[in-house]
This record gives C-alpha cells, sequence and structure tokens, in this order.
C-alpha cells in the first residue's frame, strides 16, 4: 500500500472513531437530562430489591446507551447516602446487561439490504434523516425538552455515521496480509483480552471497542477465536471510568467503583478460562467460523447473562470483596458520624431530590439531639454520659452548619414555589432541632455541676428536675416523630402539651421560691436551679417552633397528614388531665 493509502486509512478510522464516540456521547447525556431526574426519584425505592435494581439497571442503560453513565450514577448515589453499597450490586450487574443493546443497534449494519424494508431499517440508510430532523428541532423548536430530544436524534446518527466511516475506512485492510496476522494473534485468549483491556481504558469506553470490532468483522472479516477475548477485555477495561469518578468521593463512593471492576473480573475470567480449557480437550470448531455483524451481541449478551445469573444471586462476596479492599477506618467512623454524607453536591441540579436529601439530614439532626437529651438526663446515673452528650450536642452544632449551607445552595438554584416551601419550612425545622442542641448543651454543663457536688441541690430539687426533664423528653420524642410523620394533629397536640409543661415549670420555680424563703438558702443555689428551668423552657419553645413550622407548611401546600382537628376544649382538657395523672402523682401539685 502507498503512504497515501495508509494516511486515508488512518484519518478516516480516527474520524469515525471520533464521531462515533461525539455521538454516543452526545446520545447519552441527552437521554440523562430527559430522564435523569425522573431516574433519581425512583432509584432510591427501587434498589431496595436487588432484582428490581438489576432489572431497572438493563433497562435504563438499554436507554440511555451508556453503562459507565449508570455506574457513575450509582457511586454517586452511594456516595451520597441514597442507596447502600450492597443495593447498588444489583443497579451495577443490570448497568452492564443493558449495555449490551448499544451492540445490537450496530449489528442493524450487517442486515443485507435485499427489498426496500430491510434497506430502510438499516442505520446507514435512516441516520442522515436523524440528523436533519435532530438539527431541524434544535434549531427551530423552543421547548428545552425538544432541543434535547433533537440532540440525542442528532448523536444517534452522528454515532451510526462513525460507525459506517470506521467500517469503509478499514475495508482496504482485508487485503493486507500483515493486518490479517495481526487479528489472528487476537485469538490468543490473553493477548486479546489485554489489548482490549488497555484500549478500553485508554478511550473510556467499552461501547467503542464493541463498535470497532463489529467494523472489522463487517469490513474485514473476524472469527468467533478472534472476537472472544477482544469483547471479555472492553468489559474489564470500560470500569476505568467509574474508577475515575469515584477519586474525589467517599470511601463508600469508591467502593461502589470497585463493586463495578470486581463484578467484572470476576464474570469475565472465570468464563474465560472455563471456556478454554474447555476448548483445550474438546476442541470448539465454532472459533475459526466468521463472527459477522451478530455474533458480536450474541456474544456480548451470553456473557453478560450468564454473569448476572451467577453473580446476582452472588452479590453480597462482590460487596465483601470492595470493603475488605477498602476497610472502615476509625478516621472514616468519625468522619461518617460527623458528616451528612446525603448532602451530595452533585444532587443540587434537581432540587427536589436535593431537598429529599437535606428532610433526611433534618430527620438525623432531630434523633442526634434527642439521644443528647436523653444522656443528659441519666448523667447522675452514669458519669460517661456527660462525655457521650458532649459529643452529641458539638455533633448537633456541626450537622446544623451543614444543612443550612447545603439549604442556602438549593436556594441558588431556580425551584418552584412549592419546594420553596418545603425549604422554609426544613431551615424552620432545622433551625429549631439546633438550638434545642445549644440548648441542650447549656443544661448538661448545669447538670454536671449537680452532678460533681451533690450538695448544691437537696434531693427534693432533682426529683423537680427529673421530672420536668422527662415531660420535655417526651415532648421532644414526640415533636420528631411529628416531623418524620408530618401530622398536623400532633403538631397541635405538642403545642398544648408545650401550655401544661411551661405550666408544671412554672409551678416548680414557684416552689422553689418559697423554699429559698423559708429556709434560707444561698443565692448560686437559687440561681442554678432556676437557670436549668428557664434552658429546659427554650426547649419546650423549639418543640413549639417545629410544630408551628409544620402547620404553617401544611396550610401553605396541603401537604402532610391531617386527621380530625382537636383544636377544640375537649382535647385540650384531655391532655390537661394526662399531665395531672402522670406528674401530680410525682409530687407536683397543681394551683388550681
Amino acid at each position: 500500500m502507498t503512504p497515501i493509502e495508509i494516511l486515508t486509512i488512518i484519518t478516516t478510522m480516527l474520524g469515525g472513531l471520533a464521531l462515533f464516540l461525539s455521538g454516543m456521547d452526545t446520545l447519552s447525556d441527552s437521554l440523562t437530562s430527559l430522564t435523569g431526574g425522573a431516574l433519581k426519584k425512583v432509584i432510591g425505592g427501587i434498589t431496595k430489591n436487588r432484582f428490581l435494581a438489576y432489572c431497572f439497571g438493563t433497562v435504563v442503560t438499554a436507554i440511555v446507551q451508556s453503562s459507565s453513565a449508570i455506574t457513575v450514577l450509582s457511586v454517586g448515589l452511594v456516595n451520597s447516602g441514597i442507596i447502600e453499597l450492597g443495593n447498588a450490586a444489583g443497579l451495577v450487574i443490570g448497568a452492564n446487561l443493558g449495555t449490551t443493546a448499544t451492540a445490537w443497534m450496530l449489528s442493524l449494519n450487517a442486515i443485507d439490504g435485499g427489498s426496500l424494508l430491510l434497506t430502510i431499517i438499516k442505520p446507514s440508510f435512516f441516520s442522515p434523516v436523524l440528523a436533519i430532523i435532530g438539527v431541524a428541532m434544535r434549531l427551530f423548536c423552543k421547548s428545552e425538552k425538544t432541543k434535547i430530544t433533537g440532540s440525542a436524534l442528532l448523536g444517534f446518527a452522528i454515532m451510526m455515521i462513525g460507525m459506517n466511516l470506521m467500517s469503509q475506512g478499514i475495508s482496504p485492510l482485508k487485503s493486507v496480509p500483515s493486518v490479517r496476522k495481526t487479528l489472528i494473534s487476537f485469538a490468543n485468549p490473553v493477548a486479546g483480552f489485554l489489548v482490549a483491556c488497555a484500549f478500553t481504558m485508554l478511550i473510556q469506553s467499552s461501547d467503542a471497542i464493541i463498535g470497532i470490532v463489529q467494523a472489522f468483522a463487517l469490513s474485514i472479516g473476524m472469527s468467533y477465536g478472534m472476537s472472544i477475548p477482544l469483547i471479555c477485555g472492553a468489559q474489564v477495561g470500560t470500569c476505568i471510568t467509574a474508577l475515575l469518578s469515584s477519586l474525589g468521593t467517599t470511601n463508600n463512593g469508591k467502593r461502589t467503583a470497585l463493586l463495578n471492576l470486581y463484578y467484572n473480573l470476576l464474570k469475565t475470567i472465570p468464563i474465560m478460562v472455563i471456556f478454554y480449557s474447555l476448548n483445550a480437550l474438546v476442541g470448539f470448531s465454532f472459533l475459526k467460523q466468521d463472527v459477522g455483524g451478530i455474533g458480536i451481541p450474541v456474544v456480548h449478551t451470553l456473557l453478560n447473562l450468564i454473569g448476572s445469573v451467577v453473580w446476582l444471586s452472588l452479590a453480597g462476596v462482590i460487596v465483601s470483596l470492595a470493603k475488605r479492599t477498602i476497610p472502615l477506618s476509625e478516621a472514616e467512623h468519625q468522619e461518617h458520624i460527623n458528616t451528612l454524607t446525603m448532602l451530595d453536591k452533585n444532587l443540587l441540579r434537581t432540587p427536589p431530590i436535593a431537598l429529599s436529601q437535606a428532610n433526611k439530614a433534618v430527620v438525623l439532626l432531630s434523633k442526634t439531639v434527642g439521644d443528647a437529651f436523653l444522656s443528659i438526663m441519666g448523667i447522675r446515673q452514669d458519669s460517661e454520659k456527660a462525655e457521650q452528650a458532649r459529643l452529641l450536642c458539638k455533633r448537633s452544632e456541626r450537622f446544623l452548619s451543614q444543612i443550612d449551607d447545603y439549604l442556602l445552595q438549593i436556594s441558588e438554584h431556580d425551584i418552584e414555589n412549592k419546594d420553596m416551601a418545603y425549604l422554609y419550612m426544613l431551615g424552620s425545622v432545622g433551625t429549631a432541632f439546633g438550638r434545642m442542641g445549644k440548648a441542650s448543651e447549656r443544661i448538661l454543663e448545669m447538670i454536671v455541676k449537680v452532678a460533681d457536688s451533690p450538695e448544691i441541690m437537696t434531693q427534693e430539687e432533682r426529683k423537680e428536675i427529673d421530672i420536668l426533664g422527662e415531660a420535655i423528653y417526651e415532648i421532644i420524642q414526640l415533636t420528631i416523630n411529628n416531623f418524620t410523620a408530618r401530622n398536623t394533629t400532633v403538631s397541635k397536640t405538642i403545642q398544648y402539651y408545650r401550655e401544661e409543661i411551661m405550666e408544671l415549670s412554672a409551678i416548680a420555680k414557684r416552689r422553689h421560691v418559697r423554699r429559698i424563703h423559708k429556709e434560707g438558702r444561698h443565692q448560686h443555689q437559687d440561681m442554678l436551679y432556676t437557670d436549668i428551668c428557664y434552658a429546659q423552657e427554650q426547649l419546650i419553645d423549639y418543640c413549639d417552633m417545629t410544630a408551628d413550622a409544620l402547620i404553617r407548611y401544611q396550610q401553605d401546600t396541603g401537604a402532610g397528614r391531617q386527621t380530625q382537628s382537636v383544636t377544640d376544649e375537649r382535647s385540650r382538657k384531655q391532655i390537661h388531665e394526662l399531665f395531672r395523672d402522670k406528674y401530680e402523682v410525682l409530687g407536683f401539685e397543681r394551683d388550681e
């Protein structure tokens, strides 16, 4: 061959590959833009069942034409805490099967156009038509979704045109003996596997390798023996995309990328070892047959079907390998405890999903505050509770800072009115629980002082503080459960509880004042007791603040669950009776 012919082949081949990759990237990005928000809304629920996650991953990957996109999405979802690492296994395995749809689409080029119908369904015929339609939609349509749909059509057309260009470019090589000799060398399983793996890592697309193999099969001719190692190597090489995307994530994100790598290694290498061992014993004659355009998607699909059937049931093994490769360190454990990993910045582009994650963060904040106050109540029985309560109070402070920052970032995006109302509600509730944490920290230091110096308070005073503490813990738990359930009936009940507990606190302070005058107590003792009471009253106010925020949100949007109103006087009296029966027996007497 002349230098000009060689240069023409190289430039045509590389130009076709560039078009193929560009078209596939455009198609994948466009389809992901059209479906991405919906995917993230349902994916958390879907992945709770491994088989459903597998089916979901298969279908979605077949639609968006990119297993890497779904695998990278899985890395982000695990990193942000939307799904657990174990639940991501089904999604990753399904994504690998779904990517075989690309090979089947490319195989349409192998159809012989013996009739008008067969000619019409060949991509080489309809791709230019799709390109014209796509360009027209992008240029003349005003709807953003229509423009994205046009981009998807244009991307598909460019991908198919690139595939045809590669086939045409390498067609002259069929008469070159050295090229044929090189292709035959790929029949060596190890050589073919490593070459395909390395080249796939370089261009980060297994679909491109499959496309190149199909182009060679259609233009020059390749046997099954040459194709199988290349297909297997491409499956492992494509894992580089997820590995690179996980570099800036948490260890859980990195484990998800390893999950994908280990699955593809365990899927391909055992099958190749078993297959070629049997070939050495029996000798499969079909390995020398021409693979054609259809044989490649068949091999690709069988490889992933066998792998998914075997490893879907053994997904725990792959998850265990990923966890052992990156074990959970004490530093990571502490970081995980003190960091709201569900507040992933990658989700900010989809405000409803970001708000859902912020809601989870506020729930975790509320439970942290509840646990902190429970630890404070147990300090006198167990001195170690003080340090535990101090850690929980500091943690709640860090949580509030992260939540406020995340909500601010969400508000900077274009969001709907109902989502803005949801954001305001989460901000108010988060602030209320954060202030509870600060008030609890003040109570903690005073209770520690009482525990270290028992003579500061009498037994009777400590008993009264405990009674108030029990009442306040009850309303805190009611507030936490109410925020989770969004029940406005309970929100109104919290407001009535507040009235009763405030009355109990007022009674306690009046009793204490009478004791001070009667016994001639020191002023410092008076201040410590009343300071604890006032700090506890602040907790009640913040519970009421939470209830009020939920009521206003329900009134503004109609969201939440509302049962029969309890605003009548009878319900108020029932709560009054409940407190009389519950607390008077412990020593309080109401000033009726």
